[in-house]
């Protein structure tokens, strides 16, 4: 029997996407950003709806200046400051004049999508999906002595988008209490704190703003400078920083002050009054201090994230050699493509694992693929050792010889030992 309708002529079955999937990185360098709008005109309503998203340029002064002065209008200045063009995926939050009320509109509802929780629907409206989020202004306060809700509601989004972090900030009154705020999220592998607030001059004045909009941008022009988000962003300048709210001691060779106090607890912060120094999030708790590297949890999700969508180019396929062929080859070269990038390390691997894929599983049309890779850490922690070394003035004598000798004069000579 003919595995095909019978026919009298000749036909062509073509099969056009018989090919190794291409696993290209996004790009995430779209910022999502949650913030009320309490001095918007009334004109001007309508171009920001409560609680759904709207796509902003950092370079379309136009829509910016429908915003209104305030702290969103603020933030988007802070990010052209630092010298980038990005899309703002921009929700507008209830106002409210409470704080904590204020707080609760932005955490906002998952199930009514309301809040941050909009954000979410950039995708479907726009085909946008942010790879940093934040709320600035209101992710420093801890409320009623517990962890802030922007914050966990940002984490949970970041954790839907997969590739995605939170940029928040700790409160700027002590280094202990931005310490306190980042064990809050001891167990997070997504969320980036900023201690203390930045100074800027704006409209002709300095005025004190969150620096999480700041560090945001700096990790997009970091992106934008290599074209993927593998690389440390840290140990760059802040372009638009004029100082610091608190003061921030750091000191080459040592270990006793407030910058190595931060970072070792979660915490970023900005030395010398302009360097951005943030190697880690606030993954301190010893489950997922493993992670706790910026750079390398980035690289980790983007490489998840990036798998995905390519891949369910296989999906409906008979599972069979040929298909799994296929899948493999394509989940090894998009790993090649990172080595080669230096976003991780060189003999990375792509496994079928029998254990996995048990009888049961393939009948019911699953299949496991196991990728084992590393990300390339960056340096942290250079350590310099010195020591004497007194066979060097062995070296100085027969120098000194060699010079004594040249001068060919009898009358001067060298005795050795």
């Amino acid at each position: 029997m003919a595995a095909t309708t019978d026919n009298v002529g000749t036909r062509v079955f073509s099969n056009l996407r018989d090919t190794v999937a291409a696993i290209d990185t996004r790009d995430s360098t779209v910022i999502g950003l949650c913030l009320p709008l309490p001095n918007i005109a009334a004109e001007d309503e309508a171009a920001f709806p409560v609680d759904e998203p709207r796509v902003i340029s950092t370079d379309d002064p136009e829509t910016l200046a429908k915003l209104g002065p305030g702290m969103a209008y603020d933030t988007i200045r802070q990010y052209a400051l630092e010298g980038i063009i990005t899309d703002v995926l921009f929700v507008r939050a209830a106002h409210s004049e409470i704080l904590n009320t204020q707080i609760g509109l932005i955490a906002g509802d998952p199930n009514a999508k309301t809040g941050a929780w909009a954000l979410l629907e950039g995708k479907a409206e726009f085909d946008l999906e942010p790879g940093l989020v934040q709320a600035p202004g209101f992710m420093s306060q801890r409320i009623d002595a517990g962890a802030n809700p922007v914050v966990a509601a940002l984490s949970a989004i970041s954790d839907r988008i997969i590739d995605c972090m939170v940029v928040g900030d700790t409160p700027d009154t002590s280094r202990d209490a931005a310490a306190e705020w980042a064990d809050d999220w001891a167990t997070f592998y997504n969320v980036i704190g900023m201690y203390p607030h930045g100074r800027y001059f704006l409209d002709g004045q300095t005025v004190t703003r969150p620096l999480s909009p700041s560090v945001a941008a700096a990790i997009v022009r970091r992106d934008k400078e290599v074209g993927n988000p593998y690389k440390a962003a840290w140990n760059r300048p802040l372009k638009g920083l004029t100082n610091l709210s608190q003061s921030v001691s750091y000191r080459d060779g040592d270990t006793s002050h407030d910058a190595n106090y931060l970072v070792q607890r979660g915490v970023g912060t900005v030395i010398e009054g302009r360097v951005f120094w943030a190697p880690f999030t606030t993954a301190t708790d010893p489950t997922t201090v493993g992670y706790r590297s910026i750079k390398r949890i980035r690289t980790r999700r983007a490489i998840e994230k990036a798998m995905l969508r390519p891949l369910r180019l296989y999906l409906s396929e008979d599972i069979g050699p040929h298909a799994v062929t296929q899948i493999f080859q394509a989940a090894n070269e998009a790993l090649e493509e990172r080595q080669a990038v230096g976003a991780i390390i060189e003999g990375s691997q792509v496994i079928w694992d029998r254990s996995l894929n048990p009888n049961n599983l393939l009948r019911k049309g699953g299949m496991r693929v196991k990728l084992r890779f590393e990300e390339t850490p960056d340096l942290t922690d250079l350590g310099i050792y010195t020591e004497p070394q007194p066979e060097a003035f062995d070296i100085l004598s027969d120098n000194i010889r060699a010079a004594l000798e040249r001068l060919g004069n009898p009358n001067i000579q060298y005795v050795a030992a």
